[in-house]
């Protein structure tokens, strides 16, 4: 019943629980947490539907992206497709659970038995609304939705349902059960096999079976014969024990489909529940276009972070970048300027980029990577067992062998724990080998030295950008391409030290 996904246009099988183990370092220096809340709308299966999915089934596959936007595309038409969709198999894994109290300690084979035959008739009762949902949309535009529906009406047409039904029915064994035994040789019942004949209360066949010339042989245990009932209640049990297991792995399939069609319906309402804050706020955002090229591009228009916008009231200034051919993106100014919210807002973006969802953007296109990385400065911290700087040394050192040619990396104000002349040299050292091996850098930094080597080499691949200062006030929060300055922020740290 897996075989057919809304997240993948194949039939690969994938870890839910599975996520980066830097997963909790990006939410953190991110703010994802905010973006989170927000998508999550005050519904906790689809804030852990949308946390784990956007961490753990982020996609570098250009046609993955295309895939999950386009089905994007069908619910932003039909919202209360994809709400009747998350609604549905939301209430079914309920169901299932509010049943779990009355049978959790059913551990006899006829029990299980007996309980699963419920839970089938509810699991198909439910299977039968989804799918009714394929006629009441059957414009779906997306070849995610369509294979969807295609699958709930041939898997599960009224032919193979009605089949269902009856073999569950006769499963309840209302009139009794017919069994074949063989003796073994201490006279006891084993290798149990169900008649595929079984009991009936119907006349015809009662009629046809008084006829039969096979000889019958029966007996009548007392109600008072506790050992009696207790041996007959032990056969039945190893008598069903196969059927009951048949079940417990066919229930076991359908709750598994309902399970990942909750989380990802969940995870498309999260998009539009993103798309309806933003809107709410005034932000613009759009479905980005993913490259898949070798070459490092990034641009867009009326660039913000999302995050930030979603947690403050005064609006934000919106950028616009222009990195084509760039695996370097250096951001230096002043202090306040608007650095690390620019250095954020490309991190985020890119996550929702590819994780198919819309981005925080006028119009936003960029190449795919393997994995995005964080390597933020740290606050002083009591817990620390060493210095700020020994710190950072030690999480760049856990950060080296995980990077691959085509990750990520966010750097804010990293090396800076220490004095100039050593912070820029060793960030020079470590910039200069991801530049090497093409990994992508955005590095915000006050470290003069460095980012004046840096912007000296004149590589193509580097783009120098600077905030403007605070005396800019018509430029305020602004970033655009400019040559690092010494300058930067010296004259506000002046100004605040020495105000009076």
């Amino acid at each position: 019943m897996n075989k057919i996904s809304l997240l993948y246009p194949d039939d690969r099988i994938y870890d839910f629980n599975t996520i980066p183990d830097h997963s909790e370092q990006l939410i953190a220096d991110l703010e994802l947490s905010v973006l989170f809340s927000v998508m999550a709308n005050q519904d906790e299966k689809i804030l852990e539907a949308v946390r784990k999915l956007l961490l753990g089934q982020r996609s570098n596959d250009k046609s993955v992206i295309l895939f999950r936007q386009q089905i994007l595309k069908d619910f932003m038409r039909h919202p209360l497709l994809v709400s009747e969709i998350y609604q549905l198999s939301f209430d079914t894994l309920e169901a299932y659970r509010d049943s779990l109290r009355f049978w959790l300690s059913a551990k006899s084979a006829s029990r299980r038995l007996r309980t699963n035959v419920e839970l089938m008739d509810m699991l198909l009762a439910q299977l039968v609304k989804i799918r009714n949902l394929s006629t009441q949309y059957a414009d779906a535009e997306s070849t995610g939705l369509q294979l969807f529906f295609k699958f709930l009406q041939t898997d599960f047409s009224d032919e193979v349902l009605n089949k269902l039904r009856l073999q569950n029915s006769v499963l309840r064994f209302n009139h009794g059960l017919s069994v074949n035994a063989r003796l073994d040789h201490n006279n006891r019942s084993s290798e149990f096999l169900l008649n595929r004949e079984q009991p009936s209360t119907s006349w015809l066949h009662k009629i046809f079976s008084s006829n039969s010339s096979t000889e019958e042989y029966s007996f009548t245990i007392s109600q008072r014969d506790e050992s009696g009932l207790t041996a007959l209640s032990e056969f039945r049990d190893a008598a069903l024990e196969s059927v009951a297991l048949i079940m417990d792995v066919a229930v076991q399939q359908f709750l598994n489909f309902f399970s990942r069609l909750r989380d990802e319906s969940a995870f498309y309402q999260a998009a539009l529940n993103l798309c309806a804050a933003l809107k709410n706020r005034g932000y613009v955002f759009c479905l980005p276009t993913p490259l898949s090229g070798q070459n490092p591009v990034c641009v867009a228009s009326k660039l913000y972070d999302p995050c930030l916008a979603l947690l403050q009231q005064e609006k934000l200034i919106l950028n616009d970048l222009q990195a084509e051919n760039k695996s370097f993106i250096l951001i230096t100014g002043a202090n306040s300027g608007g650095k690390s919210t620019f250095l954020r807002a490309l991190g985020v973006n890119q996550l929702l980029l590819q994780s198919g969802f819309p981005v925080a953007a006028e119009q936003f296109s960029a190449s795919l990577c393997d994995e995005v990385y964080t390597h933020f400065k740290l606050e002083e911290d009591t817990n620390m067992r060493s210095g700020k700087f020994d710190e950072e040394l030690l999480r760049m050192a856990a950060l080296v062998p995980k990077l691959k040619a085509t990750a990520m990396v966010l750097f804010n104000e990293s090396f800076a724990a220490t004095n100039e002349r050593e912070g820029s040299e060793i960030a020079w050292q470590i910039c200069n080998a991801l530049l090497e091996k093409g990994i992508k850098v955005v590095f915000v930094t006050h470290l003069y030295a460095f980012a004046r080597k840096l912007y000296a080499k004149k590589s193509p691949e580097v783009l120098p950008l600077r905030v403007a200062s605070n005396e800019e006030s018509n430029k305020k929060f602004t970033v655009s391409e400019a040559e690092p300055l010494s300058t930067s922020f010296a004259k506000e740290i002046y100004q605040k030290v020495f105000a009076d």
